[in-house]
């Protein structure tokens, strides 16, 4: 479990040297595939729900890859994947920080790429709604980034 959960560290440094490459999709993709071998042996309960946070985890950072090389409909496909992994795992920090990713922010991008401004805008205030957000700012500010970014896609002004 301890290397599968190290594992997770090679990815993330890499989007962040780098940003968007089929290598961090990939090693995103073979760490949720090594978390779903785990998930079918006889565990326990406390470490199936780390495992199902682990996949939820994989599967976001492949959404991230893919929406930063602008393969929107593969974007897409990650974040349905994470969805059922969050509620699965039960942990209060990994469901609040997919779940904003699944609530708006990468879905506010998705939209945006696609010039889809009622969509961009809707799910940016959806991420703003979420119950992280409405407790933190740190949660709540890129909410309103991408909403401020989604009303001149619709034309409308800000006053």
């Amino acid at each position: 479990m301890a290397r599968v959960a190290a594992g997770m560290n090679a990815p993330v440094e890499a989007d962040d040297r780098q940003g968007e490459h089929v290598k961090l999709e990939k090693a995103a993709i073979k760490g949720h595939d090594s978390v779903l071998e785990l998930q079918q042996r006889n565990v326990g309960e406390r470490l199936l729900r780390a495992l199902y946070e682990l996949a939820a985890e994989y599967s976001t950072i492949a959404a991230w890859s893919r929406i930063d090389a602008r393969n929107l409909d593969q974007a897409q496909r990650h974040l349905n994947e994470s969805a059922p992994y969050v509620g699965l795992s039960q942990d209060g920090p990994t469901e609040t920080r997919v779940r904003v990713n699944l609530s708006g922010q990468p879905l506010s991008m998705l939209a945006h790429q696609r010039r889809n401004g009622p969509k961009a805008l809707a799910a940016a205030q959806a991420s703003q709604a979420s119950s992280a957000a409405r407790r933190d700012p740190f949660f709540d500010s890129p909410g309103q980034v991408r909403a401020a970014l989604a009303v001149p896609a619709l034309g409308a002004s800000r006053d």
